[in-house]
């Protein structure tokens, strides 16, 4: 008898062992993806989540000057000889393991890129073809797991993302074929730019290596996941719609909703109506607690990803509708008691709603609250400021720091650009459990977001998504999300998430991030309420960052005048070699005969002044007529040379009046020597 129950005792307990060790494949990891409970629950079996990427191997060391280089192209792990072949490799890694996302941009590409996955140490690849088509190009699968953004851009000036996992047991090694790449990290024909994410997990976790016959084998699964990720998730049925709350809010007001647990808020929807409303975005303050620990603090246009500004745009975590009606899709699990709360930070009464959804949750040892934490770096100089001239030319902000276990599980930025230059040169660098050097480290903050080269267009993805590009390379606003399923990172002592800011110009923006995460009971993170900045104006134009009035003797930029254009581009162009003032000059181009260029700037006392402005005068420049307050200043003004310089025109004394003032700028016919009709300004001074 006793030794019956041993060995029955033992079978059940190896079943046991079998059930809870189930094997990592494919099929499982695909299930995994659509499956939002499972980021509320600490990672079983555990797994460590990194990034190979083409990051500049000259950033070594952090606080030095190289720590911020930049040559972020075709730098490989190495280049290795397989029969007669160049393959420069991209990832070499032991596992068991996965790879969850692969992002690749191609600069000057020849169509002859060939990508190849040798899993577990395979000479014949696995995955062969052409890079784009494997990425975006449905070689492999169909949208959304495969898929370019956005797709208002040229495809070849797209961001390439491929979502389809990619587990293996034993071993992964990615390469890149290209003719056209000279040498690793060269400026050559073609630059290729790549992020790519992946698992490890510990030795002896169950996985099943990746097959093309997986593909094959799982099309029904693949069909329904893909249709989960890009279908609204306001149609999902079977959940508790909470009574909702709604208010008209008072400044400094606050409303709120309490939910008896246990149980998981699974949807969350709000409305807003205000007089101002884009300021009411930021100055409307999402609040949750649970079990009585405040974890989100986040103002209500950053939680949602539309930043300040309507934006609709629909992601699996989040959706934003044209009539405003903001939705979130997180699960988030309490014991006790949910508290959410709308506070009004604001000088201006807002109406609000709010309605959550919930279901049930059986809390275990596993289950994690999530956090939500957010912060605004305003009016922050990017390069050289010229209060503190010892300012590098780049640093970093701190998105977030967590100390616990957890997961990290997404982030958005919302920021206002102040000049007609691109903004997001910077690299993501993230260090887990207390690393020296980031185990992520990326190529620039649109890599990071899933898109490429500064571009403008929105787009929409299920875990990335840029909502509003209005001021990536022009001023205005500028929201982008990145949200993690598969490449979720967890840490079991801490994370840190840093980012460069890296802007081409010299100027003063707002930039505020909103980081997303789920920790264990205990778990602390920096970002606190911070109700002055929500309350504090957005910036709306560009010269509620930087000035444009203009003070005797005290230059004002070219680059900062309120610049309106009937024709061409606006543009804050920089060549070192020219020294212009601030580094920079307004650079109008592509204008034609007859277009013309508003310049707005301001006194604060109006009178009669001596005026001068620099003007780039070059081989490819044009003609003007130049106008103050609809007085002809000059006429036939020819900026063309022969060579590039800078040249300032006295204009003598002029009359200017109290507060805004303009100059007009019409383009005529330019010289016939003349290659272009272009034109730039440097500064203009009044004495």
């Amino acid at each position: 008898m006793k030794k019956g129950l041993f060995y029955y005792m033992l079978i059940a307990c190896l079943c046991a062992c079998q059930k809870k060790a189930e094997t990592i494949s494919t099929a499982s990891l695909l299930k995994e993806m659509v499956d939002c409970e499972a980021l509320a629950k600490y990672p079983e079996p555990y797994y460590e989540t990194r990034q190979f990427s083409s990051y500049d191997r000259a950033s070594v060391k952090k606080d030095s000057v190289s720590w911020y280089a930049n040559c972020d192209r075709s730098q490989f792990l190495r280049v290795d000889s397989i029969d007669g072949r160049r393959e420069f490799v991209l990832v070499d890694t032991d596992g068991p393991g996965a790879i969850t996302r692969f992002w690749v941009t191609v600069a000057a590409y020849s169509d002859k890129g060939t990508l190849r996955f040798y899993l577990d140490n395979q000479e014949v690849p696995e995955i062969e073809g052409e890079v784009l088509g494997i990425l975006s190009g449905h070689a492999l699968v169909d949208a959304p797991l495969s898929a370019s953004v956005s797709e208002l851009t040229d495809y070849k000036q797209r961001g390439h993302n491929l979502y389809l996992p990619i587990p293996y047991a034993k071993h992964c090694k990615i390469t890149y074929e290209s003719p056209s790449i000279k040498e690793p990290g060269e400026f050559s024909e073609e630059c290729f730019y790549y992020n790519i994410n992946y698992r490890t997990y510990a030795e002896g976790t169950s996985v099943a290596t990746f097959s093309k016959e997986d593909i094959k084998q799982n099309a029904k699964l693949l069909a329904d996941v893909q249709r989960k990720l890009t279908v609204s998730r306001r149609e999902i049925g079977g959940l508790q719609k909470e009574p909702m709350l709604r208010s008209v809010l008072a400044a400094g007001e606050e409303r709120d909703m309490t939910l008896s647990g246990p149980g998981a808020v699974r949807r969350l929807d709000v409305k807003l109506h205000a007089g101002d409303f884009d300021q009411a975005l930021r100055s409307t303050v999402l609040r949750i607690s649970f079990d009585g620990n405040e974890t989100v603090w986040v103002p209500v246009g950053d939680f949602f990803g539309s930043g300040n500004r309507l934006s609709p745009f629909q992601t699996f975590y989040t959706e934003v509708t044209s009539d405003s009606l903001f939705s979130c899709f997180w699960v988030m699990p309490y014991q006790k008691d949910c508290r959410i709360a709308l506070q009004n930070v604001g000088t201006d009464e807002v109406e609000a709603s709010l309605t959550a959804y919930t279901s049930a949750w059986k809390w275990d040892e596993r289950s994690m609250y999530f956090g939500a934490g957010w912060t605004e770096f305003s009016h922050l100089h990017t390069r050289t400021n010229p209060d503190k001239p010892t300012t590098d030319d780049h640093f970093e902000v701190n998105f977030v720091k967590l100390t616990g276990r957890g997961v990290y599980v997404g982030d958005g930025v919302t920021l206002f650009n102040s000049l007609a230059d691109w903004w997001g040169e910077g690299d993501e660098k993230v260090y887990v459990n207390g690393e020296e050097f980031p185990s992520h480290f990326g190529t620039g903050t649109e890599d990071y977001y899933g898109y490429a080269w500064c571009m403008h267009n929105a787009f929409s993805h299920p875990f990335i998504a840029e909502p509003d590009g209005t001021g990536s390379t022009q001023c205005g606003h500028v929201s982008n999300v990145r949200y993690r399923g598969l490449d979720a990172i967890p840490f079991s002592k801490s994370l840190t998430f840093d980012m460069e800011i890296w802007h081409w110009g010299s100027t003063v923006i707002n930039y505020a991030p909103t980081t997303f995460w789920y920790m264990l009971p205990g778990g602390e993170s920096n970002r606190k309420a911070e109700a002055a900045k929500a309350s504090a104006d957005i910036a709306k134009h560009k010269n509620d960052l930087v000035s444009n009035v203009a003070v005797a003797g005290r230059k004002v930029e070219g680059e900062y005048l309120d610049i309106r254009l009937t024709g061409g581009i606006e543009r804050s162009q920089s060549i070192p070699a020219m020294n212009w003032s601030n580094g920079a000059q307004f650079f109008w181009a592509e204008a034609k005969e007859g277009d013309k260029a508003s310049l707005g700037f301001k006194v604060d006392k109006g009178g009669n002044y001596r005026l001068k402005i620099a003007f780039t005068v070059a081989p490819d420049y044009g003609c003007i007529d130049l106008y103050l307050n609809n007085h002809k200043l000059k006429e036939n003004l020819n900026l063309y040379s022969t060579g590039l310089a800078t040249n300032v025109l006295d204009l003598g004394t002029v009359t200017l009046q109290d507060g805004s003032n303009e100059l007009l700028i019409i383009q005529k016919k330019a010289d016939s020597r003349s290659a272009n009709s272009l034109l730039g300004m440097d500064y203009l001074i009044i004495q």
